[in-house]
């Protein structure tokens, strides 16, 4: 007999800089997790791994039967300059979605980013002078995760989606086990600083998994 409190979930993009962090402590919670990238092994950090292209809609609906709950942590590139890098990067949205939507998963947790949060003056960090301008290069990517968030907003009512926004900075740092949760508006520690580590947001995407606390909703974490 499963373990009725066992999950079933797969996760879009589980090899990526943050997709793996949270395969990760989906597994490490006991959870059943299927891995799904462009390229991945099997066995890779237990649970089931998936290699196929988002684009194959089809393929990726099928794959996703079954599950409980989907995470949509895809990216074609971290860092990536490419030019049509939103174009692709808005596409694979839109096919996640439509994937999702198809093989009639309820509940789909979104790697958000916090472009479209925002700063206390009350304006976007994207539009703000808060905006980290190293990372100009990169802006349309950014631009597109923003596009994910007004995608979702349209989506059919029965779709429990959610937009899990890091800080400004999402690091590489060792995690410290505690995160506080916003809505709009950037979080920002004593030191007046906006950041989160990686395995910290991975447990607080997880932390919404077990314990459903936003609906059709973005909602941000940090220090």
């Amino acid at each position: 007999m499963s373990d009725p409190s066992q999950i079933r979930v797969a996760v879009i993009g589980a090899t990526g800089f943050v997709g793996a962090p949270i395969a990760a402590e989906a597994a490490r919670r006991g959870h059943a997790v299927t891995r799904i990238s462009r390229s991945v092994r099997d066995g890779e950090g237990g649970g089931r791994s998936v290699a196929l292209d988002v684009f194959d809609e089809a393929a990726l609906a099928e794959s996703l039967v079954d599950h409980d709950v989907v995470v949509h942590a895809y990216n074609p590139g971290r860092g990536s300059t490419a030019p049509d890098v939103y174009d692709t990067f808005v596409a694979g949205h839109r096919a996640i979605i439509a994937a999702t939507l198809a093989a009639r998963i309820p509940r789909l947790l979104c790697v958000g980013g916090a472009g479209s949060l925002l700063t206390r003056s009350g304006i976007p960090l994207l539009e703000s002078d808060e905006w980290p301008r190293q990372f100009d290069i990169y802006r349309p990517s950014i631009m597109a995760t923003r596009e994910l968030y007004y995608l979702l907003r349209d989506t059919p009512a029965a779709l429990d989606w959610v937009f899990l926004a890091p800080a400004s900075m999402l690091t590489e740092e060792a995690p410290c086990g505690d995160y506080r949760i916003g809505t709009d508006h950037l979080l920002y520690d004593s030191n007046g600083d906006s950041r989160i580590a990686v395995g910290d947001y991975a447990a607080a995407m997880i932390d919404e998994l077990e314990r459903p606390r936003h609906h059709r909703q973005r909602f941000t974490v940090g220090y």
